[in-house]
């Protein structure tokens, strides 16, 4: 919807516009399912290019405001290139070193593994369509957290199956983050389940293709 409202703006017909989501392999993750238990310390994860765009500076601002309060959380980074300077000036002027792993996955198959060994997934982005990091987690079932740009909020429904901030936010990011670490059981279990269900209506890969075959 956030697409095609950016395109009206560009002379788009509204009545030939199609909306099709996209679609994430339900079988191919039910070998990665998540289970409930949070570790300690709550490891939390990002999986994305490291582009201004992606607003890993924000998520680094609100992980250093975690550390100052005490609680026990550890930070993953997976992207396929290199951090950037900036990225890596941020750390070390925040003395994140000890809270953070930057990690090169050698596949996709390994990203799934650290997302179902993972507490929570962090989406910082500035701008977005709709993350297929952020279906393929809630799919899994890690609670999300996923700034309130582009088409997310199309996915998230705020503290039903998953959490949102305000884009370029990372004071906001850091209560909602440690909103999610002091979840209960119950109501984390039921974060997971909602995530799952809206998945598997709204975003399975086989629903989808016929979508794309009437178009």
């Amino acid at each position: 919807n956030a697409i095609a409202k950016e395109s009206l703006r560009y002379g788009a017909d509204m009545d030939k516009i199609n909306l099709i989501y996209s679609g994430v392999n339900l079988s191919k993750l039910k070998k990665f399912k998540k289970s409930y238990a949070l570790q300690s310390p709550v490891q939390i994860l990002s999986v994305g290019r490291y582009h201004w765009k992606k607003g890993y500076h924000y998520a680094l601002s609100a992980l250093h405001s975690l550390l100052e309060k005490g609680l026990n959380v550890h930070y993953t980074i997976i992207a396929s290139d290199s951090p950037s300077e900036e990225v890596m000036y941020q750390i070390n002027d925040l003395s994140l070193d000890e809270n953070i792993d930057l990690v090169i996955p050698q596949n996709q198959i390994e990203v799934y593994k650290k997302i179902k060994l993972s507490d929570c997934l962090i989406l910082p982005s500035v701008e977005e369509g709709i993350a297929n990091v952020v279906l393929e987690s809630m799919a899994i079932g890690i609670p999300v957290i996923s700034s309130d740009c582009g088409g997310m909020k199309e996915v998230i429904r705020d503290k039903e199956n998953g959490y949102l901030f305000k884009s370029r936010n990372s004071t906001h990011l850091g209560k909602v983050m440690e909103d999610v670490v002091n979840l209960n059981l119950e109501k984390r279990r039921s974060i997971i389940s909602k995530a799952k269900k809206d998945i598997e209506k709204n975003h399975n890969f086989l629903k989808l293709g016929s979508k794309m075959k009437n178009l």
